[in-house]
């Protein structure tokens, strides 16, 4: 059995396009977290509270849904979440998409029946560009798509590059980050979704 996905596993390697920089932005910040005791900011520039497990705190947020209605991480207690940030003006995203829905098809709840959450946050302006490429009819019960047009939620998580991808353990702790865009269909990603599936069950980080 692969083992489950590593503290912070990152890579240039497993990247298959690369990044994509916020088009409003001309200088952009690479947040790469090489270990737990690396420090993540937020918007303000201030640290995120670290938890008793040594993981940084995720932000809290809320963001609206395609309905209106609002979706927050208030939802997401006890459960284990991929946030993954993209736009429909970022090229490395769009492929992408069809890779994140299908390895959330792979882990929508854990082996005790907990569902496992996916969380796409796009930086568009409006609904009718996040339409372009991620319609409501493609997602599934455990796919959250939000939008973030101010980009207030990506900027709370450090990410200044796109595509970026959190994974959150049951704890709220950032247990992973993943810059650029990954094969989520190969070996990699199965490994990946392995782990996520471990730490829904797990609760705290594998060793």
């Amino acid at each position: 059995m692969a083992p489950p996905v590593s503290i912070y596993e990152m890579s240039e390697s497993t990247s298959k396009i690369g990044t994509q920089k916020r088009p409003f932005i001309l200088l952009g910040i690479i947040a790469v977290l090489v270990g737990v005791g690396i420090y993540l900011m937020n918007s303000s520039g201030s640290v995120l509270k670290t938890l008793p497990d040594g993981l940084k705190q995720a932000p809290d947020f809320s963001m609206n849904r395609f309905s209106g209605k609002s979706f927050g991480a208030n939802e997401l207690r006890d459960h284990v979440y991929v946030i993954h940030f993209w736009a429909s003006w970022c090229a490395p995203c769009i492929p992408e998409i069809p890779e994140i829905l299908a390895a959330a098809k792979k882990t929508p709840k854990d082996q005790s029946g907990r569902e496992i959450f996916w969380v796409l946050v796009s930086q568009d302006q409006s609904w009718e560009k996040v339409h372009t490429v991620l319609k409501e009819e493609m997602l599934t019960t455990n796919v959250i798509s939000v939008l973030d047009p101010e980009a207030k939620v990506s900027d709370q998580f450090g990410s200044y590059q796109f595509p970026e991808t959190y994974l959150v353990n049951r704890d709220g702790g950032i247990a992973a980050k993943w810059i650029g865009s990954q094969q989520w269909s190969g070996a990699w990603g199965d490994k990946v979704a392995l782990g996520i599936e471990s730490l829904s069950r797990l609760k705290k980080v594998p060793e």
